[in-house]
């Protein structure tokens, strides 16, 4: 513990956590300075944890329904759920001027508190029918921007011609896949880069035509092997003849493809026979937490690609001197924020911005800056204040005033409050990765939806829809899925997108660290890993030992 570093009590789930000097001095970096004043935001209430379940309950990645647009009553298939209150607008309507996001705007009222009167507005402003910016026939990707033929992807972005995948960057004609990236024509891949032709391969760069790889680097002809290292026809850790290889290999897939689950059940093998370094960080510096690369000073951060200075982040891309983000990229100098990237800059407690900067207490924004509780702007807006036009003046006048009002109700340095977001629970990335019991969750004032159910739509069907072997929906599969199985010679799936991406997501190391002990030299390291997971985890010295 730093000198002069305090514990605090967590008001959700009462752990003690830490708030040191470092994490000080970058609440004082990220405070906003209006008209040359600084507003100090204050220690948080919550550990990261329960800070980032906060935020994850604002973005939905993979639930579909279908509705009217609000506006020309085009049925159209939107990430928001009907028992919302504000209408939805397709993308031609949304971006057109039929209609102006100013006209809800309203007055601050200082004897109630700020979230309630945030809440009341963003019911009543349209919403874009999809976090969705810059793509091209991809109608049903989530919280993605420049794809071109993406279908149900979220978190995805300069991709082309991939489907079903989460957080996967720059990669082409894929499925099944999770933060991937810079990859071609691959199935059923995970926290990998520049891979071709690969299938269930994970934690592993620069392989070709292979199958079920666990952390191996520069192989090619390689299956069912873990830890190699420039390797050529390897199978099941042995080194063979091309001619045995291919026989083995042929056999192998032919036995496993009877399992309706054979992707997982390959890659489960697999990843349990490998040796595990502490933490993933490649080319990293100052680095603590997990899944890190190229990046320099992460405290505590976990699927990480060019970042800096960053502390208590979950997946980030080409960021700076930032603090407790959850899916954000390409900005700098943001606290508390959800969903949003390119060109942020100066951004504290928002979500599902684009190209916005200096604004604060804002969801879905484009190309904004200087707006406080706002949503839907686009067009460069600037001083807007509950979508109320304002002066800078005015605007630089209002805001301070805010903030010591929410100083007095407990909400300043607080993000929105979930009972405020638009998705219930378990129909949020919360349930996702974190799920937990409807007593929980409505005690910490979530929303929950009681049936479970959603309409999900896909594309048109080829033929009779399958069922799925896990929870016995029907799915349907596309001509594009069919393409890319022939060309990499394998079967269907057996399961639904939602039950593929919940055998994904348990195959996930945790998002935190605790105290282990090394299997050969028995140090103790931090580590995402548990004694109870059944892996033999090593530290940095003894891992390139074994490895190299």
């Amino acid at each position: 513990m730093g000198y002069n570093a305090a514990m605090k009590q967590c008001r959700w789930c009462d752990t003690g956590f830490e708030v040191s000097d470092e994490d000080r001095r970058m609440y004082e970096k990220l405070s906003p300075v209006i008209a040359g004043v600084r507003y100090d935001i204050p220690e948080p209430t919550l550990c990261p944890p329960c800070r980032h379940l906060r935020r994850i309950a604002w973005r939905n990645e993979h639930f579909l329904y279908k509705r009217a647009c609000g506006l020309c009553a085009k049925s159209i298939v939107t990430m928001y759920p009907p028992e919302n209150k504000f209408p939805i607008y397709c993308a031609e309507c949304f971006w057109s001027d039929r209609w102006d996001a100013l006209s809800y705007g309203a007055s601050v009222d200082f004897s109630r508190p700020i979230f309630e009167q945030i809440n009341e507005l963003w019911s009543r402003v349209p919403q874009l029918w999809m976090f969705s910016t810059n793509n091209v026939n991809s109608d049903y990707a989530l919280n993605c921007i420049y794809n071109k033929n993406c279908y149900l992807t979220s978190g995805a972005d300069f991709n082309e011609d991939c489907m079903y995948g989460i957080n996967t960057q720059r990669s082409k004609n894929s499925s099944d896949h999770y933060l991937i990236y810079d990859s071609e024509l691959c199935y059923g891949c995970m926290n990998s880069s520049r891979l071709y032709s690969c299938v269930g391969c994970q934690e592993s760069e620069s392989c070709t035509d292979s199958w079920f790889l666990y952390d191996c680097k520069n192989v090619r002809n390689c299956a069912f092997s873990s830890n190699l290292r420039n390797k050529q026809y390897v199978i099941f850790n042995e080194q063979i003849s091309k001619e045995d290889y291919e026989k083995k290999l042929d056999e192998t897939l032919k036995n496993l493809f009877r399992d309706p689950s054979w992707l997982f059940t390959g890659m489960i093998d697999v990843m349990k026979k490998a040796v595990h370094r502490e933490s993933l960080i490649i080319n990293g510096e100052n680095c603590t937490g997990d899944n890190i690369r190229n990046s320099k000073n992460q405290f505590m951060c976990f699927d990480a690609e060019d970042a800096e200075d960053c502390r208590y982040c979950i997946f980030i891309l080409d960021v700076k001197d930032c603090m407790d983000l959850s899916a954000v990229g390409w900005g700098e100098l943001m606290y508390e924020m959800i969903s949003s990237g390119r060109e942020t800059r100066n951004d504290l407690f928002c979500g599902t911005i684009l190209a916005g900067q200096d604004l604060m207490y804002c969801r879905a924004i484009w190309n904004s800056k200087n707006c406080f509780g706002s949503t839907s702007l686009t067009n460069h807006k600037e001083y807007v204040i509950f979508n109320k036009q304002y002066s800078k003046e005015e605007y630089e006048k209002l805001v301070p005033r805010i903030i010591e009002h929410m100083r007095k109700t407990g909400e300043w340095g607080e993000f929105m409050p979930p009972a405020i977001s638009p998705f219930e629970y378990n129909r949020s990335m919360g349930a996702d990765y974190i799920p937990l019991p409807k007593e929980e969750v409505l005690r910490r004032g979530f929303k929950w939806h009681e049936s479970g159910e959603q309409e999900i739509s896909h594309a048109q069907k080829l033929s009779e829809s399958p069922k799925c072997v896990t929870c016995g929906r029907e799915f349907r599969i596309i001509a594009q899925e069919l393409e890319l199985y022939a060309k990499l010679k394998i079967p269907s799936p057996k399961n639904c997108w939602p039950c593929r991406l919940q055998s994904m997501i348990k195959m996930k190391k945790r998002y935190s660290l605790k105290a282990g002990i090394c299997s050969e030299c028995k140090k103790v390291m931090q580590t995402p890993y548990e004694q109870g997971d059944g892996v033999k985890v090593l530290c940095e010295r003894c891992y390139l030992l074994k490895v190299y």
